[in-house]
């Protein structure tokens, strides 16, 4: 299923905010694999906004971490992050395919997947993405489940702050390992506010790392594997 193992774990961030590079660091030293769903039109740290009214968070600058996503797919999150139910099919269009454009000519590669901005769609979303080229768009309707894709927009498990992904993170890990699944976790790195938010977090991705029955990847890689197997 997931080259030669049933289960997998996925990752999914959105934004391209400045906390991502720690955030691909830990990655980086737990083994684990995922997605980064950027907006090419806030690539500078020229954007920035208030997160609850509270920390102003920082887009990425693109020129000083032109390689910080090495390893890691990028996908789609729309040019400029807007709610695609209030605007016309044309500008829906648009802000996939801009995005897309810009991202691969930035970044050197193929992108078939994206995240929902605010986790909104509707049918000119869903015709655009096809349309398009797009394997799967990530939404942020979570299941608590270990289901498999099954269509273009995909339901995540959990989010990785929700009270709940450790005891998911338990269930998943004593799943018998002829047993398809996968563990799909979305999130926004900003939202490690606090050194304890990074502490957990960081004993959370010791706990699923490094795991013989396992497979870590990316979103696109999970998709293919479950493409190629249907």
């Amino acid at each position: 299923m997931f080259n030669g193992k049933k289960k997998a774990i996925t990752f999914s961030f959105d934004d391209g905010n400045i906390d991502d590079v720690r955030l691909v660091e830990l990655f980086k030293k737990y083994g684990l694999k995922g997605t980064f769903n950027l907006n090419s039109g806030s690539l500078s740290n020229a954007f920035s906004w208030e997160y609850w009214n509270k920390t102003r968070i920082h887009h990425l600058n693109y020129y000083e971490y032109p390689h910080l996503y090495d390893g890691f797919e990028i996908a789609c999150h729309t040019h400029t992050h807007p709610d695609l139910t209030t605007i016309d099919r044309a500008t829906v269009f648009n802000e996939w395919k801009l995005d897309k454009t810009i991202l691969e000519y930035l970044y050197g590669c193929k992108i078939e997947g994206a995240a929902l901005p605010f986790g909104k769609w509707d049918e000119n979303t869903y015709e655009c993405l096809k349309e398009l080229g797009f394997l799967y768009c990530r939404t942020t309707k979570v299941t608590h489940t270990f289901d498999l894709p099954n269509d273009l927009m995909l339901n995540p498990t959990c989010k990785f702050i929700e009270k709940e992904m450790p005891d998911l993170a338990k269930s998943f890990l004593e799943l018998p390992n002829d047993q398809p699944a996968l563990f799909y976790i979305y999130g926004h790195s900003y939202e490690l506010e606090t050194e304890e938010h990074w502490k957990k977090f960081e004993e959370f991705c010791k706990l699923i790392a490094f795991r013989d029955d396992i497979c870590y990847d990316s979103n696109i890689n999970i998709v293919k594997c479950v493409l190629s197997n249907t």
